[in-house]
């Protein structure tokens, strides 16, 4: 269970009182809703925080499943929030597979 879901659910805050503030600040931008966290987005409705499993099968999907053209990392990212989720390593995660990806190592642009 992430910090900030444990804080909206139980209200439970780490001793530490910096790590306290920030766990604060940052749980006002997420609202739980059927016991899934979600991130309030400014141009976007809610966005549904996935975890580790839901985020590997999905970026896999996107990138090579039904959507099937092996797109870059930042339009990967993109059609990750477009479908409604967020995780906080998007960018990142994004960035590794496509550089993980064979197919789109040996036919992209030189």
């Amino acid at each position: 269970m992430t910090p900030i879901f444990r804080y909206l659910k139980e209200g439970w805050l780490p001793e530490d009182k910096t790590e306290a503030r920030k766990i604060q600040i940052r749980a006002a931008h997420f609202v739980i809703i059927d016991d899934i966290l979600y991130k309030q987005g400014c141009s976007l409705p809610y966005l549904r925080c996935a975890d580790l499993e839901e985020v590997d099968y999905m970026l896999r999907e996107i990138h090579k499943g039904i959507c099937g053209n092996h797109a870059r990392a930042r339009s990967l990212a993109g059609k990750a929030l477009r479908a409604g989720y967020y995780w906080s390593t998007l960018q990142k995660d994004t960035h590794d597979l496509v550089r993980a990806c064979d197919k789109g190592q040996r036919f992209a642009n030189v």
